[in-house]
């Protein structure tokens, strides 16, 4: 499994070949899955494949996400916290989001296809366009489409889609037993 996690990656490298429903609901199928505190499931996902709503959609994006204009479904991930388990002040739903979405995600990986989660668009426009209510929130979109051509990235983006996987050393952000001040972030 581990390995699947690890091929995951943010690649921006898009083909427009059109992604199959079958696929596409193997991966809603995925996230439906997930494990979810008293069975809520406070995740909802639209898949946008329609042309005219995609590229309504597509208009919503910053302009760092140029790239994503390529991409033949965008996924929108909604949820709101009343659709989670709260307990005090803890609540569930985003965590829970989060591993539906992991789920998602490592299916497509598996389907032969690029994921790449983004924060980079409008919310409140996005979800005019999808007709999403005021209070909930569209938490993420995923971008998904078979690997293509890195022909039309920026050079900043082309080094990205070559480049190794980065992260912080496992030290820092886990530890055994019992906190370690070596966990906190450091300020920017």
């Amino acid at each position: 499994m581990l390995q699947a996690i690890e091929k995951r990656r943010a690649f921006r490298a898009l083909d427009t070949k059109p992604i199959a429903q079958d696929v596409l609901l193997r991966l809603a199928q995925a996230a439906h899955t997930a494990p979810s505190a008293m069975n809520n499931q406070p995740w909802r996902y639209i898949t946008v494949t329609d042309e005219a709503i995609l590229s309504k959609v597509k208009e919503t994006l910053s302009p760092g996400n140029y790239w994503a204009k390529k991409a033949p479904a965008i996924v929108a991930v909604v949820t709101n916290t009343a659709w989670g388990m709260t307990l005090g002040n803890r609540n569930f739903a985003p965590f829970e989001v989060g591993m539906a979405t992991m789920a998602y995600q490592i299916q497509a990986v598996s389907e032969g296809l690029h994921v790449h989660p983004i924060a980079g668009f409008n919310a409140d426009e996005a979800k005019n366009v999808l007709g999403i209510a005021a209070e909930d929130t569209l938490m993420i979109m995923l971008v998904l489409g078979y690997p293509g051509s890195d022909a039309e990235l920026n050079d900043k983006h082309k080094e990205s889609e070559k480049g190794g996987r980065i992260r912080m050393d496992l030290n820092k952000v886990h530890a055994f037993n019992r906190w370690d001040e070596s966990l906190r972030p450091q300020a920017k």
